[in-house]
């Protein structure tokens, strides 16, 4: 006999091959028989094709952005940049809406459009546009606050009472052509107004069914946490600005964010992993992680980050900017370009945004279809039951078995319930560990079928999916090849069990 790893013992004279595997860590009272291996099969499903909607996941248009100018070149861009924001009309923001390739609806405001006076919340037109939205389509939503942002075509991004309260910091980038800007120095007193900002946030949307995450915000431009520009005043004009206390500031931001939104997964910009605070947050899975865009430092570390330092992570990404890094699909791809969104698939990303505004998604959905095609077809999770079998459990104890595949780029955002529902009546819910099943490989979940159970069984089981995430819960479509989109939400299948 060769000499073979513990527990696997093979016949080199031709007898029968007989497996021990008692080096493989099998699930008390496992027991491997070659009639289980020959069972039949009660069902199999093939991949879907196209879309799948589902939560935690998904194509996201922007409703109102920092970047409300339309440039679809390099040169036309740095332009567009430079000319003051054009605002939204109702007619672009209805013609998005309506676009197929559209999953998540999420708009970026400064601290003045969403409040004016102290304890109230003063929503602009496009939020409650959106919202409205929301109720009619069923897509989720997202949202991000900035203390300040360069674009802007105000001196601050304070809300009208502040003016004049909080000492401010002079900024200014070059290649905007309207002014110097300011921000305010993170005090407490500042630090306590955003507070009150957040819990008036939290207290209005926290509850929503289809809001999906929201952007811990507060510090840095654009409310990124980092402050890249370039400065006037009392700083040189190449000095970036980073508080002595930073880490002290961004751990009091996280916390109040996570206390003001107790249900909705908050995003956390991975530039916050360089103090402990961030790196706590994201080992413990308090937040999940996002990417402001795509750039050459993306960084090894970085990409860590992005695939999730705690199972049940997600990834929210910006963006992909339609003619530039999402050709148009006409467009030959030379060597050496990097045209996206392949490396949104390669780093597990569940969102991915289309460009800054309605324009841009307009725009793509007539020259990038390809892209939003892919994007669609790899983007996030995508959980199907390969094969299903009927298997024996010890001697007498018997259980269906699915083999979960994840056809998707990124785990699953949070957990999922496996709920099978028998004819005579009988519920099993089952629980998955976080993130699974991941990409990759088949995760075998396994519904237990005993004799009480099964009195009275006769016909079919009907399998459904659900997914919470932090304190939110909503079904989940079944990514199966099928005609009949409906039939995604449950899927039947005829199971013969013996009751005796």
């Amino acid at each position: 006999m060769s000499k073979l790893k513990k527990g696997l013992a093979i016949s080199v004279k031709g007898e029968r091959m007989a497996n021990t595997f008692d080096s493989i860590n099998l699930p008390a009272g496992y027991h491997v028989r070659l009639v289980d291996a020959r069972a039949d099969h009660f069902g199999y499903f093939d991949p879907a094709v196209g879309a799948v909607p589902n939560p935690g996941m998904g194509v996201s248009g922007y409703v109102v952005s920092d970047h409300m100018h339309v440039g679809y070149t390099e040169d036309e861009w740095q332009r567009t940049e430079k000319e003051p924001p054009r605002p939204l009309d109702r007619a672009s923001f209805d013609t998005m809406i309506g676009l197929p390739h559209v999953d998540n609806l999420y708009i970026r405001v400064e601290w003045r459009d969403v409040q004016r006076e102290k304890g109230k919340l003063h929503l602009p037109d496009a939020w409650k546009w959106m919202l409205d939205a929301v109720a009619m389509t069923g897509k989720s939503w997202g949202f991000r606050v900035m203390p300040f942002s360069p674009h802007s075509v105000h001196p601050n991004g304070l809300p009208e009472f502040l003016q004049g309260r909080l000492k401010m910091k002079p900024y200014w980038r070059k290649q905007f052509s309207n002014g110097p800007k300011y921000f305010a120095y993170y005090t407490k007193e500042y630090l306590d107004y955003w507070q009150e900002l957040l819990f008036l946030l939290g207290e209005a949307f926290d509850n929503h069914p289809k809001l999906e995450f929201v952007d811990v915000s507060g510090f840095g431009c654009w409310g990124e946490l980092h402050h890249w520009a370039q400065y006037a005043g009392e700083a040189s004009p190449h000095e970036n600005y980073e508080p002595e206390n930073r880490a002290e500031i961004i751990d009091r931001l996280i916390r109040d964010h996570l206390q003001a939104f107790p249900k909705t997964p908050a995003a956390l910009g991975i530039h916050a992993a360089e103090c402990a605070s961030g790196v706590e947050a994201f080992h413990k899975g308090l937040c999940w992680g996002r990417r402001d865009s795509w750039m050459t430092n993306y960084s090894p570390g970085e990409a860590l980050l992005s695939q999730g330092l705690a199972p049940g992570h997600g990834m929210v990404w910006e963006i992909i900017r339609p003619g530039l890094r999402c050709p148009v699909d006409s467009a030959v791809v030379k060597p050496g370009q990097y045209p996206l969104p392949q490396r949104y698939f390669d780093i597990q990303a569940h969102y991915a945004a289309v460009g800054f505004n309605p324009w841009d998604m307009i725009w793509a959905h007539e020259h990038c279809r390809k892209t939003l095609e892919a994007l669609e077809q790899n983007l996030g999770y995508r959980i199907r039951p390969s094969v299903i079998w009927k298997h024996r459990v010890g001697t007498e104890g018997q259980e269906i078995v699915l083999g979960l595949r994840n056809d998707g780029c990124s785990q699953v955002p949070g957990v999922l319930t496996l709920t099978a529902e028998f004819s005579n009546g009988h519920i099993v819910r089952l629980e998955l560990p976080p993130g699974e099943p991941v990409p990759g490989r088949l995760y075998q979940a396994r519904i237990p079928c005993d004799r009480t159970a099964l009195a009275g069984f006769k016909g079919a089981v009907k399998f459904t999916l659900s997914l919470r995430m932090r304190g939110k819960t909503a079904p989940v479509q079944w990514a199966i090849a099928t005609c009949d989109p409906a039939s995604r939400k449950a899927i039947e299948v005829p199971v013969v069990l013996p009751v005796n």
